[in-house]
């Protein structure tokens, strides 16, 4: 009790008390002393009953206190509880995501060495003869690298270089990581909102001159050296790939895979299992291959497109040259997507397909493949392909491949994947 309240209680019957002892000996019924000690009497009888009430009231506070306190230390106990077990289940995690991490890193070293040692084998290796044909396939490989020969026109002539000077070139370049990858975008049609982009790798010099795969594929070729800038080139896609992913939940690339990659027994089951600790790329990540590519393919590249089929990843053919093709076919090897020029798919004959031209995209699309036309260069050829009822588009008109700023690989946009101006 407070000590106002203490005092008002005393009150009540010190007060009293003193009045009868008062009353007593003015009525004369004792004598003043007996009179006075039977005051002090009622005085105590009332003090006692004031602290068995104190005490029961203190008891009852005591009570209401513990039993606050115990639902308190109850309430704590869950929430040590739930904490103990929300760290066993963080604990679990960061053991998962750690090994997670750690094989993505190991799987990644491996890649990387395979990769390097492939470089350092073709450094000391002598140049390979050149077979017979190989100038009209290394013109075919630099199409497929290059489908727009007009965005090269103005790029640095490095023509003046020897075979010799121009490997080592490239050799020190692939050593250095100089390898840029270039954005073009694919639009939706008719409205031109970018949906994907395809993802060009491209070298550079140590003086920053651009190494067009017209350039390199020339003396890359007959050296035996192909395969390995393929797989570097490759690698380097999907790496700077991630860093997009990272910072755009939206993006989606379309990335180039060579007939040398699917065929390199060392490189592609390595590359296989660096994809297998990088699944979630697959929304993000379209393989592409040529015509050439799909339609020369035998057991062992069916099996490696398989492989990356069944982690989820999709493929696109594109260099398209005829239109002769099986959709049901495509599909079951995990097509999802045909680009065709659009000049071949304007200007196609009826005997030239298998199916007819305004026909292709219905088609398509009942067997689960989307349609991409590509090489659009004019008004007139959109309006040419929207009487088509086509979705997709690329080509100058919409966007010429543009370099990846180097900070949106480190801290990006999270709502919009940034091209620097060319």
């Amino acid at each position: 009790m407070s000590t106002l309240k203490t005092l008002l209680a005393s009150a009540l019957y010190i007060l009293p008390s003193a009045a009868l002892a008062y009353g007593i000996q003015n009525l004369g019924l004792l004598e003043p002393k007996l009179a006075i000690l039977a005051g002090l009497i009622a005085c105590l009888l009332g003090a006692e009953a004031h602290a068995a009430l104190s005490r029961r009231v203190e008891r009852k506070k005591v009570r209401g206190e513990l039993t606050e306190l115990s639902t308190v230390a109850s309430e704590l106990s869950r929430e040590l509880d739930l904490a103990g077990e929300r760290i066993i289940e963080l604990e679990e995690r960061f053991e998962r995501e750690t090994t997670a991490r750690m094989e993505r890193i190991f799987s990644e070293i491996r890649v990387v060495e395979t990769l390097v040692k492939r470089l350092a084998e073709t450094r000391e290796a002598p140049p390979m003869p050149v077979p017979a044909g190989a100038p009209q396939m290394q013109a075919k490989l630099a199409r497929a690298f290059a489908p727009d020969a007009e965005a090269e026109e103005d790029l640095p002539d490095i023509a003046e270089l020897t075979d010799s000077e121009l490997l080592e070139t490239i050799r020190r370049s692939l050593e250095a990581n100089r390898v840029d990858l270039y954005l073009q975008p694919i639009v939706t049609l008719p409205q031109r909102k970018t949906r994907y982009y395809e993802g060009l790798s491209r070298l550079r010099s140590e003086d920053g001159t651009l190494i067009m795969p017209r350039d390199y594929m020339r003396v890359a070729e007959p050296a035996g050296m192909m395969p390995t800038v393929d797989n570097i080139l490759l690698f380097r896609c999907i790496q700077v790939v991630r860093k997009l992913a990272a910072r755009n939940k939206n993006a989606g690339v379309f990335c180039n895979i060579s007939a040398y990659s699917l065929l390199d027994s060392d490189f592609f089951p390595q590359f296989v299992e660096y994809m297998q600790h990088n699944q979630d790329l697959a929304q993000h990540l379209i393989f592409e291959f040529s015509q050439m590519t799909v339609n020369g393919m035998g057991p062992i590249e069916q099996e490696s497109l398989a492989s990356l089929a069944a982690l989820g990843f999709r493929f696109s053919m594109d260099q398209v040259t005829k239109l002769t093709f099986n959709p049901m076919t495509l599909h079951d090897l995990n097509f999802r997507f045909i680009k065709i020029p659009a000049a071949l798919l304007t200007e196609a004959n009826e005997g030239d397909s298998d199916i007819h031209v305004h026909d292709i995209r219905e088609v398509l699309k009942r067997n689960g493949i989307q349609l991409v036309v590509d090489k659009i260069e004019t008004e007139r050829e959109v309006v040419n392909i929207l009487d088509m009822n086509v979705e997709l588009g690329q080509g100058y008109l919409f966007g010429e491949p543009r370099p990846v700023r180097e900070e949106v690989t480190r801290a990006g946009d999270e709502n919009q994947m940034a091209i620097a101006a060319a």
